[in-house]
């Protein structure tokens, strides 16, 4: 089982490069970030892709901002059985979706950058909300996944050392400490487990110029699972030749 999160970056401008790199790489599972589209303008040759089920959280809070959604493969569907789909409660401004298989749930998510006080308390409760949410998962028996744009580098080792500033957006304690907390529950991130000590690999670069091109970057995608299933895991790859986002794809292979 392939899973990818992607931050597209505006669905509209990515729809040739996206369907591109669907048709090469085949995930069974994508959850997309900042598809800034209402349903309506998601393009007909993605909602219906062949071989694929969409779901979406579209942008209706601000018209071009936020927006999420999820693609399931019709393989996949035949093995774990029919997906349901929600969106949680605690969503807010078009960042979460939820899908659900008899074994199995996935949650895919854009998180608040937080740069503005308010924005910054937004965050922490979705950060804690959905800690929440994963912990009742797992204790009902469920594997979880929880996949997307985080907006938070974790540790030291998740950014550019010419990036590492306490008071920067995406660095300060308390967001590192609502990675914590999500880890704390029992989730693992997968992609570090199987990179463990690996400096350099980051998936979204500050729009300044040069810096995608000197690999000053972030690794604020993430795949977080519960224990079992990441114990499958066995490849974890940032896909950097796909430069059509200022986000690349991340890809987790598990063997299911």
């Amino acid at each position: 089982m392939k899973l990818v999160t992607w931050n597209i970056n505006g669905i509209r401008a990515r729809e040739t490069a996206m369907l591109g790199w669907i048709d090469a790489h085949l995930p069974d599972i994508l959850f997309l970030q900042e598809v800034k589209a209402a349903t309506d303008q998601i393009p007909a040759s993605i909602q219906r892709l062949s071989g694929y089920r969409t779901f979406w959280n579209p942008s209706q809070f601000k018209a071009g901002y936020s927006g999420v959604g999820a693609l399931i493969r019709e393989t996949l569907v035949s093995k774990l059985g029919n997906p349901s789909f929600s969106i949680p409660d605690f969503d807010v401004e078009n960042r979460l979706v939820e899908i659900s298989f008899p074994t199995l749930t996935l949650l895919g998510g854009y998180f608040p950058r937080g740069e503005k006080p308010d924005h910054y308390a937004l965050k922490l409760k979705f950060f804690q909300s959905l800690t929440a949410r994963a912990a009742e998962l797992m204790t009902h028996g469920n594997d979880v996944v929880i996949a997307g744009d985080i907006n938070v580098a974790h540790r030291e080792l998740d950014l550019h050392p010419s990036q590492q500033k306490d008071d920067a957006t995406g660095f300060r304690p308390e967001e590192r400490q609502a990675i914590d907390a999500l880890l704390a529950v029992g989730l693992r991130d997968v992609f570090r487990d199987l990179h463990p000590d690996e400096a350099g690999l980051y998936s979204w670069f500050p729009y300044w110029k040069g810096a995608r091109e000197r690999n000053l970057g972030w690794r604020i995608d993430c795949i977080y699972a519960s224990p079992k299933l990441a114990a499958l895991a066995v490849a974890g790859k940032i896909h950097a030749d796909e430069k059509s986002s200022d986000h690349y794809p991340v890809s987790i292979e598990f063997n299911l």
